[in-house]
């Protein structure tokens, strides 16, 4: 069989290519005619999410910097003795609701009404605070503490078991021991000893209490 001249092979190669390279100049332009707009878009779409994302994470960090200068201000004013001011301070960031900058201010706020000498005010609030299911739980568990080391005095048990019962139920509670441990004083104080005594040997078998807590039980139950 005769072999074409190589120039011929080139020619048609060369050939082959531009038409190759028209084909698809056209199948992108039909494709650009069908979808350019949806392309464009989409793109732009793109582009102002992730502008906004940056803009709205700039926004963030800076509300969240201007509620911690606000909270220092507060606090600062408490130790100062100016109670109405910090607690005007402390409502302005508690009125905006801002996550956990709020829930901090509201329990501040407590401790204000303590350091002014409003006891019962600040007692309500705690009850508020412990009523209310969507605040932050670590620090709703504070104020369960803070309102039933009020209330153990006075308080019947009954009403201690049920304030108590939500960190009392979970033994993984950064509170748990010490929840329990005022639960056994309400017992003591009512001259339900033996319960009382249940109590403490129940936490020194539990493995998770640590020894100093157990030293200190045992100094307990050697009186009782």
């Amino acid at each position: 069989m005769k072999k074409k001249p190589e120039q011929e092979y080139t020619m048609q190669d060369a050939f082959i290519r531009e038409v190759d390279e028209d084909l698809k100049n056209e199948s992108l332009k039909k494709m650009w005619d069908k979808y350019g707009l949806l392309i464009t878009i989409f793109v732009v779409v793109v582009l102002t999410l992730a502008v906004s994302y940056e803009s709205l994470k700039a926004w963030y960090i800076k509300r969240a910097e201007n509620w911690s200068d606000a909270y220092a201000v507060a606090l600062s004013l408490q130790n100062q003795g100016k109670y109405e001011e910090s607690s005007q301070a402390l409502s302005m960031i508690v009125d905006k609701k801002f996550g956990s900058f709020a829930n901090l201010a509201k329990m501040q706020q407590v401790n204000v009404l303590l350091d002014s000498g409003k006891t019962e005010e600040a007692l309500e609030l705690l009850q508020k605070i412990v009523d209310d299911k969507g605040f932050n739980s670590q620090l709703r568990d504070v104020a369960i503490i803070k309102l039933a080391s009020y209330k153990q005095d006075n308080a019947p048990r009954q009403e201690m078991e049920q304030l108590l019962a939500p960190i009392v139920k979970n033994p993984e509670n950064a509170w748990y021991v010490f929840a329990q441990d005022m639960l056994a004083m309400v017992s003591v104080r009512d001259g339900n000893v033996k319960e009382a005594k249940e109590i403490y040997n129940n936490l020194l078998n539990d493995n998770s209490v640590s020894e100093d807590i157990k030293g200190r039980i045992k100094d307990i139950l050697s009186v009782l």
